[in-house]
């Protein structure tokens, strides 16, 4: 749990996952379902995954639901790269930010050749280098933006009317629509909650405490790709609802 709180790179999709694991130490420690949910919440308070396993722990054994998000990882990866594919030969050039997994998936899944953002501060996209990406400084996003097909990002949370996303997506996503380029964001259905979030993370910054994330308008986003569907036009609720209705199926099939 303290490597959870400390962390400064990973996004929502690794806390997720990293829950699984925190279910199975909480059985085996034998701690109280109450100080779980407390636990799980505290970690990142607002966080949409955190807050959504925290509410199905009231529902759910913590082994079974452990098991179940392990399994709705992996189909979770499968559905957003199948359904990436759809934009084969749309988008050939891409610009990013941050580190995202699932931009990672559909660069993959599309072929594309990636253009990415510094992400500062914390500076997570330098992490592309690695993975073929050309890392570019932030202020250069409109040169890049320009000069290809669209804007694609990851996401930490999907909020009704707004995305949760790294610091520096929103100019991002405005540059974007200033020059006539699509915004595409991709995420798992398991970051989808109605209710807003009730704190945003924040940084020291020259003394100053900033907020890590940008909200995101959805009207700035042309295309949504999530694990369950594309989507031209969002209904979180209905996200939100296919997710529950999912994890709590693998809950039941898992054993």
């Amino acid at each position: 749990m303290e490597e959870m709180i400390s962390d400064r790179v990973h996004g929502a999709s690794w806390y997720f996952l990293r829950l699984a694991e925190l279910l199975e130490a909480g059985v085996n420690e034998q701690v109280p379902i109450e100080t779980m949910i407390s636990d799980i919440r505290s970690i990142r308070p607002g966080m949409a995954p955190l807050e959504n396993v925290a509410e199905l722990l009231t529902q759910v054994k913590p082994l079974d639901l452990s098991r179940a998000i392990r399994v709705y990882w992996g189909r979770a990866e499968e559905g957003i790269r199948a359904n990436s594919r759809l934009f084969m030969n749309r988008v050939k050039s891409m610009v990013t930010i941050s580190y995202s997994s699932n931009a990672r998936l559909f660069a993959e899944a599309v072929g594309a050749r990636v253009v990415a953002l510094e992400s500062n501060p914390g500076g997570e996209g330098r992490m592309w280098g690695g993975h073929g990406g050309l890392v570019v400084p932030d202020l250069t996003m409109p040169y890049f933006i320009a000069n290809s097909d669209a804007v694609v990002m990851g996401g930490d949370g999907l909020y009704e009317g707004f995305i949760v996303n790294k610091v520096g997506s929103l100019p991002l996503a405005l540059t974007s629509r200033h020059l006539g380029k699509p915004v595409i964001v991709v995420l798992e259905s398991f970051k989808a909650r109605r209710s807003r979030p009730s704190q945003v993370y924040r940084v020291n910054v020259g003394g100053i405490e900033v907020p890590l994330f940008d909200e995101i308008p959805l009207s700035l986003v042309n295309v949504l790709i999530t694990d369950i569907g594309v989507f031209t036009r969002v209904d979180v609720a209905y996200i939100e609802g296919k997710f529950k209705e999912t994890i709590l199926k693998y809950t039941s099939t898992t054993q």
